[in-house]
């Protein structure tokens, strides 16, 4: 019985956290076969629940009628939710069929429809949420774990269904739409990708065009903009300039502080009005290219693919370049590259629920950011993590990590960071959070100077990199040296680390009443890095306090990522 639960809950699970799940209907034809694997051993569970003599005979002891009530609607819920999840996938399927986008042209009928199906399916799952009350042992420990995966489930199709709903006007479906593409490069890091490049595109009579685009030294300001900041962020980032220089309006990790900067640089620079910012970084772009297939270039020796984009516009490209090469022709690529995707999706046929499949994953690393100028619109960015910043959920459980290049150079391609935690309860309730942050450089050792390497002015050495190591804990927590910065409490450290060499440097953080509701957790937000950081969180002692389940969770920080422990005196 157990097994045929386990077995169920496990092949749910991978169809949720799966990022190619809907890539294509091949890969929806599995997902299915998937769910129906599930809902056959839930049948399965189902069936021993009504034939077994000694849990038929539970039904006529007081205590023990609850649990085999308990575990009898258990079975029907987890039923009822894959029931819920095939219908679901089955509209998607036909939607693909239905949707596609062809020649640029938002296939606005479609989607609104299924923007409907998946809030239904999101109130139906979360009303499966029922609780662990009067059950005991494993059956409690298995609905605690239904309950995590059907509350996660429908958050994300609630998310989903107010996106879809968002997007109608984001998209153009009201009128004409204007937007800031603001291209992130990987390869030198603030929050997210630094933005060198830009372009702008529109949306026609819901048709996707392209507009004109290059290099920000085209767009650049003689002061700065008028976006009001607050105190921490000026404290921390402003002496870098972030309402005047395109190469650190984001620095912050509040989304909408930088784009809403962005739009108000962009209007002083050239005159110009646009209705939101569209940021993508160079991992984003390679996710579309995954869904429209390779573009060429016009300078660039390779078809850039899902595969070659990241190498060859975070590496090769500056491979051999002199310290003082014009940069110019290179960043304008970037935005080459952009203008080939734009003209591909605008000149032939795509499956929408699979690019919105993959732009959904890149969002869910933040190589995707949006924001928009009409209110409602940024409500639902915000609100689902597509803008906004880390604050907007679980302020007081929230980690936020990143590491922003202090050079001149192109090092972060070769920077590899790597977090670990160590989480200590104390008897009174309190969570002591030490976090470890080490900065692999793994740059060429002895190379020569290159525009690549260094050094620049602030370096002795080629590879040396000044990492500015910039840690957002939770709000109301205690943490030396901190300010309050896109909502949270942010240390700033700078490491210096040489080309072969490893860099460290740690915090403390003390949260108060860290458990709620028997339950210790924290939530943690990534930094959109060309490879995902990893990350290691471990419970190292719960003095007073029983601890449930495992006590360390290992893995990549690519999404954000909430770590649990069930725990109770």
């Amino acid at each position: 019985m157990r097994n045929r639960l386990v077995s169920a809950r496990a092949l749910l699970r991978t169809s949720i956290d799966d990022p190619t799940a809907v890539r294509s209907s091949e890969r929806r034809a599995e997902l299915v076969a998937t769910v129906d694997r599930a809902v056959a051993d839930l049948e399965e569970a189902r069936r021993r629940v009504a034939r077994s003599p000694g849990l038929t005979a539970m039904r006529f002891i007081p205590l023990l009628s609850t649990q085999r009530g308990g575990l009898a609607r258990l079975v029907d819920d987890a039923r009822t939710g894959a029931d819920t999840g095939r219908q679901l996938l089955v509209e998607l399927d036909g939607l693909a069929e239905r949707t596609q986008l062809r020649d640029g042209l938002v296939p606005f009928s479609g989607l609104d429809g299924f923007g409907n199906d998946l809030s239904v399916a999101g109130r139906t799952v979360e009303s499966l949420v029922r609780g662990s009350s009067g059950l005991w042992g494993p059956l409690a420990d298995a609905r605690q774990e239904f309950d995590d995966l059907a509350g996660d489930s429908s958050h994300r199709l609630n998310q989903a269904g107010d996106v879809v709903v968002a997007a109608h006007g984001f998209l153009g479906g009201g009128g004409d739409r204007t937007y800031l593409v603001a291209l992130q490069n990987n390869s030198e890091m603030r929050d997210q990708g630094m933005v060198l490049s830009y372009v702008v595109a529109r949306f026609v009579g819901g048709r996707l065009e392209f507009g004109r685009g290059g290099s920000v030294g085209e767009i650049l300001l003689d002061r700065p903009a008028a976006t009001p900041l607050p105190p921490g962020t000026t404290e921390v980032f402003g002496s870098i300039n972030p309402t005047r220089l395109w190469q650190s309006v984001n620095a912050t990790a509040d989304f909408a502080l930088s784009g809403r900067a962005m739009v108000d640089m962009f209007r002083q620079a050239t005159g110009e009005t646009v209705d939101g910012v569209i940021a993508i970084d160079i991992p984003g772009l390679a996710s579309v290219l995954r869904v429209i297939g390779p573009v060429t270039v016009p300078g660039v020796p390779v078809a850039l693919s899902a595969e070659t984009a990241a190498t060859y516009l975070l590496h090769d490209q500056y491979d051999g370049l002199a310290p003082s090469s014009d940069q110019t022709p290179r960043r304008e690529r970037q935005s080459d590259l952009t203008e080939a995707v734009i003209g591909r999706l605008t000149g032939g046929s795509f499956d929408t629920v699979g690019l919105g499949r993959e732009l959904a994953s890149t969002a869910a690393g933040g190589h995707l950011r949006l924001w928009s100028a009409k209110p409602d619109e940024e409500a639902v960015f915000e609100r689902t993590g597509l803008g906004g910043g880390p604050a907007l959920a679980e302020p007081d459980r929230t980690f936020h990590l990143a590491v922003e290049n202090r050079t001149a150079t192109k090092l972060d391609y070769y920077v590899q960071p790597s977090v670990r935690q160590e989480v200590r309860l104390t008897p009174e309730g309190d969570a002591i959070v030490r976090t470890f942050v080490v900065l692999d450089n793994q740059a060429p050792v002895g190379a020569p100077p290159s525009y690549q390497l260094g050094p620049d002015e602030n370096t002795r050495t080629p590879g040396q990199y000044l990492g500015w190591v910039l840690l957002w804990g939770p709000a109301g927590a205690t943490q030396a040296g901190a300010v309050s910065e896109s909502g949270l409490s942010l240390t700033p450290v700078i490491v210096d680390v040489g080309p072969g060499q490893v860099g460290e440097t740690s915090f403390e953080t003390v949260i108060p009443d860290a458990v709620r509701d028997g339950r210790l957790s924290l939530r943690l937000v990534p930094q959109s890095r060309y490879k995902p950081v990893d990350l290691d969180v471990r419970l190292v002692g719960a003095d007073g306090w029983e601890v449930v389940g495992p006590t360390s969770w290992q893995g990549p920080w690519d999404r954000v990522r909430t770590i649990s422990w069930q725990v109770r005196r």
